[in-house]
């Protein structure tokens, strides 16, 4: 088990808003809906069900944003891996269409609720740019762009000295361009939605990890070491930290490790030559590279690792990002590191679950986590 201070190296870490620790459930309660995690689709489960008036709690191992919610690149990215038509063929005529328009507005959902609960996280609305990494994946690209187009996304095609200005590289030469993406800081809102969540109503408590669920008559029975729940309904939302809590879950999803390095803090004309309009980037390299600024004078870059501390041959590879992407950025110009574990799934789409009546889960967003998950919570209220 991970301890508290293995994500206190993030970046975000350093500079989120602040949020007072949850006390820890002890006792016992009853409550209408148990939300277990305290991450996007949780907090945003509460939230929903909060301003419904439902008796609702969460309940987190450690405390709000400790797990990828908060320590992601907080990019807002609108778009499946897959092809729109692809997705009609997988899910039907009923449930794929659902799909592609959860997928093309989940970047607006984002934004409008920050816009409807003034949700202080830093967000920036300036597109989000997705680069080839070689020749044979332009063609790709180009059929994504023009099947999301049609489908009703509102993507574009980059190229050449227009692509070099917008990132300030050298080393993509077509990318497309998602004009709803964008980009936030994820601590401060996921803290954030725990502020307004109970402020609407919801009960949070931090470190409080549920062992153990049960039926009890109609309702259900969850324990952690402290306390006894209650509930007439449960509502998993663990994502890459699922366990064997409800069994067959875990199972479900495919825990990758995520890690990112973020520079020093720049000088002004340092920073102005790294994505000047303050698009975020990724590519399509199958082990991807992701960046963005932090909107206060650093750069951020990420991909996929092996330790969540983010050490060893995860920060040569945050280097050798740095150095294909961004080369003016040397090893020492890297101040901060860390990672975080995301789910994916067999078939790269977002999984909702009913394995039980009274019992939901929602995970499964494939690196898409702050834009799905968002939407996810909303569909599990």
């Amino acid at each position: 088990m991970l301890n508290f201070k293995d994500a206190d190296q993030s970046l975000w870490q350093h500079t989120a808003i602040k949020l007072p620790k949850p006390e820890k459930l002890t006792g016992a309660i009853k409550a209408d809906v148990t939300v277990i995690g305290a991450g996007f689709t949780g907090l945003r489960t509460a939230l929903e069900l909060a301003q419904k008036g439902v008796n609702v709690i969460v309940l987190d191992s450690h405390e709000p944003g400790w797990g990828a919610s908060g320590r992601s690149g907080g990019q807002v990215n609108p778009l499946a891996h897959a092809q729109p038509n692809e997705i009609i063929d997988q899910l039907g005529d009923v449930f794929g269409p659902r799909m592609l328009e959860n997928y093309i507005h989940s970047a607006d959902e984002v934004f409008d609720l920050i816009d409807k609960h003034d949700l202080q996280c830093d967000s920036v609305r300036k597109g989000w740019l997705r680069g080839a990494h070689c020749k044979s994946a332009k063609s790709e690209l180009e059929k994504m762009a023009k099947n999301w187009s049609e489908a009703g996304l509102g993507i574009d095609s980059i190229e050449g000295e227009q692509l070099h200005k917008l990132t300030g590289s050298t080393a993509y030469s077509f990318a497309t361009l998602v004009k709803s993406g964008g980009s936030l800081h994820p601590l401060s809102y996921t803290r954030e939605l725990a502020r307004v969540a109970m402020e609407k109503g919801a009960k949070i408590y931090s470190d409080s990890k549920v062992s153990n669920i049960n039926r009890k008559g109609d309702n259900w029975q969850l324990t952690t070491d402290t306390a006894t729940i209650e509930s007439e309904w449960v509502v998993f939302c663990t994502n890459g930290y699922t366990d064997d809590t409800l069994k067959g879950l875990k199972q479900t999803v495919i825990p990758l490790i995520s890690v990112q390095g973020a520079t020093r803090e720049l000088t002004d004309e340092e920073y102005a030559q790294v994505l000047p309009e303050g698009h975020t980037i990724s590519d399509t390299r199958r082990v991807i590279y992701y960046g963005r600024r932090d909107n206060r004078n650093r750069i951020l870059f990420g991909s996929l690792g092996s330790s969540e501390l983010c050490e060893g041959s995860d920060r040569d590879r945050i280097h050798n990002a740095f150095k294909t992407v961004f080369p003016q950025f040397k090893p020492s110009d890297i101040e901060f590191y860390w990672g975080g574990r995301i789910a994916h799934t067999k078939d790269f789409l977002p999984h909702l679950h009913e394995p039980a009546p009274g019992i939901l889960a929602g995970l499964g967003c494939n690196g898409r986590g702050v834009a799905m998950s968002t939407v996810m919570g909303r569909i599990l209220s």
